[in-house]
């Protein structure tokens, strides 16, 4: 006697209301070898697969195309390679002790920055495509927001509009070239 692993069919509605597609599956993983040299594999026609189950060999035409549809088995040359397992996201050992659940939180809390991170990027790329297409650098918006509080008496501002005015003339000029540019 040895043991196996079986993906749990019972998410796939469709596949495992079928009583013929079930037991097709069940008799496949139970069947297919373990040894390193046949792992996953059945060696067997339909035919012969039809009279070890005991099902007409339509009915087991149909559970196998099911099967082959959904990705539980394929067809290689004369074998039969039957899936028992779906590599998926590695599940995360709990902590044993105080330490690695601190390890761990702090493994998440890194992941979670990052995706953070990776939003924020996003966003900025959103907003520099909007930002060309309406013709301006973000330093282009940011000088006119400084030229906006300049007027309003804010003397922070007053000193970063007349340091920045030449790097603003140089965007300008730069983009009225890549729209000249793209224009021709």
């Amino acid at each position: 006697m040895r043991y196996t692993t079986i993906i749990d069919m019972t998410e796939l509605a469709t596949l495992y209301r079928n009583h013929n597609v079930r037991l097709v599956y069940l008799h496949l993983v139970l069947k297919s070898g373990y040894h390193d040299h046949d792992r996953d594999l059945y060696d067997c026609s339909i035919r012969r697969l039809a009279m070890e189950i005991g099902l007409s060999l339509g009915a087991v035409r149909h559970a196998l195309k099911q099967l082959e549809k959904h990705k539980l088995i394929e067809r290689q040359s004369n074998l039969w390679y039957v899936r028992k397992f779906v590599a998926s996201q590695a599940i995360t050992p709990r902590a044993k002790t105080e330490r690695q659940q601190k390890r761990i939180e702090q493994l998440a809390e890194a992941r979670r920055q990052q995706e953070q991170r990776e939003l924020q990027l996003e966003v900025e790329r959103q907003q520099r495509e909007r930002n060309w297409s309406q013709g301006k650098t973000n330093y282009m918006i940011y000088y006119e927001q400084q030229l906006k509080l300049a007027a309003a008496g804010d003397e922070n501002a007053q000193r970063i509009v007349r340091q920045g005015e030449a790097t603003y003339k140089a965007h300008q000029e730069s983009m009225r070239q890549q729209n000249n540019q793209k224009g021709k």
